[in-house]
């Protein structure tokens, strides 16, 4: 079922003062490979499967919110998820396609699907995440328009690490250097097709979940997150063990759901400290999850973490973090924050039991850390480099 309610602002035409006309301090995007940029896009349709009240799921509504502040037409195909009321608060254009809930690779897109996104007819298709490479690759060519595939992690754990796309239409906009250097080494993408522009984030909306408020000197110490395998929680509630066999005082939290949850609740049974662990399944404000925190742990066992590992730092909290792919972007082991060796929970304990015996270094990281976010990952400047990046890829495939 597709069900459309375009909603459509006006759009503001024309190159602002003082715009750059392409994509300066973007990674992957050299002099000699750019195509000179056309006017400002000022219609984007923005595509995704599920959106939820997570880390990623919020960062795609500050850049669809910010979008709409600069005046530009945004229009949303979507599969559905928790931030319904969001969307709608917004006045976002908005197309619910339930074939996106879990986006599998058909021959043939829905065709109420094209219809909506035909209606909408933007200047460019902006998709998020690897799954979503065929849609973007089919919707680009039935609706004449260039896309972009935002991709938070590559290669895939398992399975096949191409990427199906058509690299003369279509651009990738990586999350970080890490996963530009797998698109291009394990997925064979041309370099002239990927910028790498990091999740930028709005300082602002943090302010009111620095402190954590508690009349309690026992430390919680916690991880926030969907319960997924990649996301290491295993590690943490070994680590946990360790930190109380060592006769530290501590409260753990492990706050998400998903299909390891069971797992994870046997596992601390069986490790004998459930009785030190709290599970929440649910919540509604994920940051308020890490307010609640002194220290955040955030254990994958993949790339594609920086985005939680800057609203840790947002939220004014130190971050134990494992050491993979661009966890070492965003984190300066030991100045703004600490990493830890993939599945390493002897590790991992020894890096949070440093933070707990050494209250003054925790702060001077957290300080070190809220600055390098507010310098390198606000939301304009990340918005600013976006929108560098939408022109020089219509002129990019106009040029093709």
């Amino acid at each position: 079922m597709t069900t459309a309610v375009w909603r459509v602002p006006t759009p503001r035409p024309g190159n602002g003062p003082g715009e750059p006309k392409y994509p300066r301090g973007i990674a992957a995007i050299s002099s000699d490979t750019l195509v000179p940029a056309g006017p400002r896009v000022s219609r984007v349709l923005l595509v995704a499967s599920q959106l939820q009240d997570d880390s990623m799921g919020r960062s795609f509504l500050r850049v669809a919110q910010e979008l709409v502040r600069r005046e530009l037409a945004v229009g949303l195909l979507w599969g559905g998820g928790t931030l319904a009321a969001e969307i709608e608060a917004m006045g976002l254009s908005s197309c619910l396609c339930e074939s996106l809930w879990l986006p599998s690779d058909p021959l043939f897109l829905p065709r109420a699907a094209v219809a909506c996104a035909r209606e909408f007819d933007p200047e460019v298709i902006h998709l998020f995440g690897c799954p979503l490479a065929r849609w973007g690759m089919r919707l680009s060519r039935a609706i004449a328009a260039p896309y972009v595939l935002s991709v938070m992690s590559f290669p895939p754990p398992v399975g096949d690490a191409r990427l199906p796309g058509q690299w003369k239409q279509g651009s990738i906009l990586a999350l970080s250097e890490e996963v530009r250097q797998g698109l291009v080494n394990q997925g064979r993408i041309p370099k002239e097709a990927i910028a790498v522009i990091p999740m930028g984030i709005a300082i602002e909306d943090y302010e009111s979940y620095r402190e954590t408020d508690r009349t309690s000197h026992v430390p919680v110490i916690g991880t926030v997150g969907p319960l997924a395998a990649e996301r290491g929680c295993d590690v943490f509630l070994r680590a946990a063990k360790i930190i109380l066999e060592r006769g530290h005082e501590a409260q753990f939290v492990v706050a998400g759901d998903g299909p390891e949850g069971e797992h994870l609740r046997h596992l601390a049974r069986e490790l004998i400290i459930e009785k030190w662990v709290t599970f929440v399944p649910e919540y509604r404000d994920y940051r308020r999850m890490i307010s609640v925190l002194d220290i955040c742990v955030i254990p994958a066992l993949e790339e594609g973490i920086s985005l939680n590992v800057i609203e840790a730092m947002a939220c004014r909290k130190p971050v134990v973090a494992s050491g993979v792919g661009d966890a070492y972007d965003v984190i300066k082991d030991g100045h703004t924050g600490f990493l830890a060796s993939k599945r390493d929970p002897h590790g991992m304990a020894e890096k949070i039991i440093h933070l707990m015996e050494d209250r003054d270094l925790a702060r001077r990281l957290v300080e070190a850390a809220y600055t390098t976010v507010c310098e390198r990952f606000s939301l304009t400047a990340c918005v600013d480099h976006l929108l560098s990046f939408y022109s020089w890829c219509v002129a990019r495939a106009e040029g093709h």
